[in-house]
């Protein structure tokens, strides 16, 4: 429930900080008083859009705050978002600059438009001409009678839209194979040219690389081998040869390697100095016995390496992509085939969750035919006790023979509130006091299912009076027995059935309009309810019918 709201800077209210009962709270006052703002300001805590027009003249900044009081199944609720309400309060602030920026703390975190709609539309229900509109929108009657439908209700909405989201799955995985198939029966032809090409070339991961070292081996034999038998030459060939000359001097150092360690350690590695370029002489001979100028060998490597190019220039940068291109031609070749596995496991897959789906839709349908019935009864019920005796309801309820999250019925309420008069849909009713009763009744239903702890009730009796506002006034105090109600209301008959009643009056303040809010004692409400009866001419006989209609309460 909302405790507390504080609001500042909104339109011509300066400054309020309201403390609401956890039962029926009203607000009263003249026309254009501020009624409205006060709403707007709780508008704000919901989520509903800000502007910079909302902001009083000569301030930089608006702000709301709401201090609500929530149960144990709202703060699990709450955790989804990363916020934490262990203490039970939860404190929403808003606000507004002129630059247009806009802030929202929910307990200090910051938090986005769409987080504080997502949350405070479980914790705020404001019934008013918005409210009207969603009760005449077909397309809402189904979320008013599957808030009826409890536990077993949810369980089979959630199987049902889990089931309805594996069907969709699977049927695009179908539609994407046939669109491949298709696509690969109009360019059969074509792939299998393709193939044909790359097949016919095989090329393996890594060959082209080992080619264009074949090929410059090949290619400068002749350079290479003269430079190899050069080396050979110097290292052991003819007079002063490199070998020569490091084996006459090895020779000396070894006589004297034993008169020290130094001499010792210079031997030893010019010896082996000396084997490793023997080694190397060695290799060198073998190299050059192992290089041939081979034309044909060389002409063949070349033309490899054109046929690998060639299909590197349509197919791929390198032999890599080219192998994958030709896996993906061969996947849609396969496709081709008329009993494709993965075709028939898809298919028997899709049958299998769209049987599940109707036979869990079929037990949806049957529930909620069941407690649309109840609903027809609660509400004629409810609009007989409001003075709309002949009223009578029913709920249509017609399959659609087609899939949906939500089950495949089309649901729509209609009703008859004059005798003689056939079921109409709900938006062809004309009289506002009608629909004002409908939603009330409604509400009555619904609270008891919804978990909403808050209904705030937007001038309610609009278009209806008399025996008839007694009886929403008592409606609304039957609501606030279980739930926290704020009504805004110019009867006087409803305002005497508050815990709490608050005047919201219009003043000119240092030259500046400002609306302010003051909680009415026993007293002060008698003159208020008193001139909501007569207006400015209150007789001893008001004031006595204000203190009877408060007795009542």
């Amino acid at each position: 429930m909302l405790k507390e709201l504080k609001i500042e800077n909104l339109a011509i209210i300066d400054h309020l900080d309201l403390e609401f009962a956890d039962s029926l709270n009203i607000l009263t006052g003249e026309t254009g008083a501020g009624k409205s703002i006060i709403l707007s300001g709780i508008n704000l805590l919901i989520g509903e859009k800000a502007s910079i027009d909302m902001i009083r003249d000569g301030e930089d900044q608006l702000m709301a705050q709401g201090v609500f009081e929530i149960e144990d199944y709202h703060k699990n609720e709450l955790k989804e978002f990363g916020i934490d309400c262990e203490d039970g309060e939860l404190i929403v602030r808003r606000y507004m600059d002129r630059n247009g920026k806009g802030k929202i703390y929910i307990n200090d975190i910051r938090v986005s438009l769409s987080t504080v709609k997502s949350i405070m539309g479980t914790l705020v229900d404001i019934v008013g001409q918005h409210s009207h509109q969603m009760l005449l929108n077909k397309t809402n009657h189904i979320k008013l009678l599957d808030k009826f439908l409890g536990i077993e209700g949810e369980e089979l909405l959630e199987e049902i839209s889990s089931v309805y989201s594996s069907f969709l799955s699977i049927d695009k995985k179908i539609k994407e194979i046939d669109k491949l198939k298709q696509e690969a029966i109009e360019k059969k032809e074509f792939y299998i040219y393709q193939l044909e090409e790359i097949e016919k070339v095989s090329p393996k991961i890594g060959e082209d690389e080992e080619l264009e070292e074949e090929y410059k081996k090949l290619f400068h034999a002749g350079k290479i081998r003269e430079k190899l038998s050069i080396t050979e030459g110097l290292l052991r060939g003819g007079e002063g040869n490199a070998l020569g000359l490091l084996h006459n001097g090895k020779k000396n150092l070894e006589i004297i390697s034993k008169y020290g360690k130094a001499y010792e350690e210079i031997y030893e590695k010019i010896d082996r100095i000396y084997y490793d370029l023997e080694d190397c002489a060695d290799l060198l001979g073998e190299l050059q016995e192992d290089l041939e100028v081979d034309d044909q060998g060389l002409e063949k490597i070349i033309k490899r390496i054109d046929s690998i190019n060639k299909i590197k220039s349509k197919y791929g940068s390198d032999i890599e992509e080219i192998i994958i291109f030709r896996d993906n031609i061969k996947e849609k070749l396969d496709l081709l085939e008329e009993n494709s596995f993965q075709m028939e496991n898809l298919l028997k897959e899709k049958l299998k969750e769209e049987k599940k789906y109707w036979n869990l839709a079929e037990k949806l349908s049957a529930l909620r035919k069941i407690k649309a019935k109840e609903i027809e009864k609660l509400l004629v019920e409810q609009l007989k006790y409001l003075n709309m005796e002949a009223g009578k309801v029913e709920i249509s309820i017609k399959n659609l023979k087609t899939m949906g999250s939500k089950g495949s019925d089309d649901i729509e309420f209609f009703i008859s509130t004059n005798i003689g008069q056939g079921l109409k849909p709900l938006w062809k009713i004309a009289s506002g006091g009608e629909v004002s009763r409908i939603m009330l009744a409604l509400k009555v239903i619904f609270s008891k299912v919804d978990n909403i702890p808050l209904l705030i009730f937007d001038e309610i009796d609009t278009g209806v009076g008399g025996e008839t506002v007694r009886k929403i006034a008592n409606k609304l105090k039957e609501i606030g027995n279980s739930t926290q109600v704020i009504s805004i209301t110019h009867s006087p008959a409803i305002a005497a059935k508050g815990k709490r009643q608050f005047y919201i009056e219009k003043k000119i303040i240092n030259e500046k309009t400002s609306t302010t809010v003051k909680e009415l004692n026993r007293e002060e409400r008698v003159l208020e309810i008193s001139r909501m009866l007569a207006g400015k001419n209150i007789s001893e006989a008001v004031i006595n019918h204000a203190r009877e209609l408060l007795s009542e309460e």
